[in-house]
């Protein structure tokens, strides 16, 4: 559950570019809303491969393998 939670735990990264971009589009900004936008694009894959991950890992910890039904 311990890699569950770290994963969970990189959302912050998330909310502080959303932050940073809000900022951007304030200051119309556009190449920093454009870097920003880029990075989120990068990220979220990464962020939701490893939450992926963490979270296959937890259910089996707690749940248990699937059975195949035959």
């Amino acid at each position: 559950m311990n890699d569950l939670n770290d994963a969970f735990s990189h959302i912050g990264d998330i909310e502080f570019l959303v932050d940073e971009l809000e900022k951007a589009i304030d200051k119309n900004d556009w190449t920093a809303v454009i870097d920003i936008t880029s990075a989120l694009t990068a990220y979220l894959p990464v962020f939701t491969a490893q939450y992926d991950r963490a979270h296959a890992i937890a259910w089996t910890q707690v749940v248990g393998q699937p059975e195949i039904l035959n």
